[in-house]
């Protein structure tokens, strides 16, 4: 695709996929970090005799899987960290920013919290309903409504680490409804956001499946959705945020306000937004890493 096709796409769908613009052997670092991580947790429970084998023969796509199936357990969320030299690389991948560059325009941040996703097989509560990423991002307490990003522009990034299948619950989405502004839903006590308007009644869903090394980019009003993993093997994904960095992009008030409550939000969590495009310097990782680790001293005292 052109630049200007990808981003008419965007701006028309409210999404555009993108193959091929990650090259596999950068995404082979957030791979090794998910299996050090699994690794450690099967010896750490092995080692305390809640699990009878270490699972180490099971290949990359099966092996948390299975400790889960022993374990008779299927979390809803990733909880074993997500910040490392990992991550700033992938905040920053070369193809990402490209497109990036295009949608948000020069001066851009990632949040610095992404969502690394573990689709196990069977898991109901990984099954997103549909939802506005906005949504999430706002909301904090169950039950309670809260629309604070529904003017700033924002970008999602998910990345498959495994092929998405539609039987092993790629995304879906509903091109044009990032036009139908920020819907009312609320945190159920499962803590999925809860749509109450029959969203499949006013668009055609489409499904999204894609390889690694592609890219699904879509705003943060697009209404989307993953449904069931009828595999056997886990379905590993990750997404990550942008938006315009508060203190030098050009924006109205409104969406300045909104960026800094997502700036905010991230810094009361213990982690720093990263630049990644600017007219200015960029930080480093190892810069990055002191301004989090600080941060975090902050929070703690």
């Amino acid at each position: 695709m052109t630049d200007q096709e990808i981003k008419t796409a965007y701006e028309r769908d409210g999404y555009v996929v993108l193959e091929d613009i990650i090259d596999d052997r950068d995404l082979e670092p957030m791979r090794d970090f998910i299996k050090a991580k699994v690794d450690g947790y099967s010896r750490e429970l092995y080692s305390e005799g809640k699990l009878s084998s270490l699972y180490e023969d099971e290949s990359f796509v099966r092996r948390y899987a299975a400790i889960c199936e022993e374990l008779d357990i299927l979390p809803r969320n990733w909880s074993f960290g997500m910040f490392g030299r990992e991550f700033y690389d992938l905040y920053n991948l070369p193809g990402v920013l490209n497109v990036l560059r295009l949608l948000l325009g020069s001066e851009v941040s990632n949040i610095g919290t992404p969502a690394l996703r573990t689709k196990l097989p069977g898991s109901v509560i990984t099954s997103f309903p549909w939802h506005q990423d906005s949504q999430y991002l706002d909301q904090a307490t169950i039950g309670k409504k809260e629309k604070h990003t529904e003017s700033l522009h924002m970008v999602t990034v998910w990345v498959p680490l495994v092929e998405a299948t539609v039987e092993n619950g790629c995304c879906w989405v509903i091109p044009g409804s990032h036009r139908w502004g920020l819907l009312d839903g609320a945190r159920d006590a499962d803590a999925n956001i809860r749509m109450e308007e029959d969203v499949e009644a006013r668009g055609t869903p489409v499904p999204v499946p894609l390889k690694p090394g592609g890219a699904l980019f879509m705003t943060n009003l697009t209404v989307h959705t993953s449904k069931l993993n009828t595999t056997r093997k886990s379905r590993w994904s990750i997404d990550f945020r942008y938006f315009p960095t508060p203190d030098t992009a050009d924006m109205t008030v409104k969406e300045r306000e909104a960026a800094e409550f997502i700036k905010n939000k991230e810094l009361r969590g213990g982690m720093v937004p990263l630049v990644v495009l600017t007219e200015g310097d960029k930080p480093t990782w190892e810069e990055w890493e002191a301004q989090v680790l600080a941060q975090r001293a902050r929070r703690s005292s």
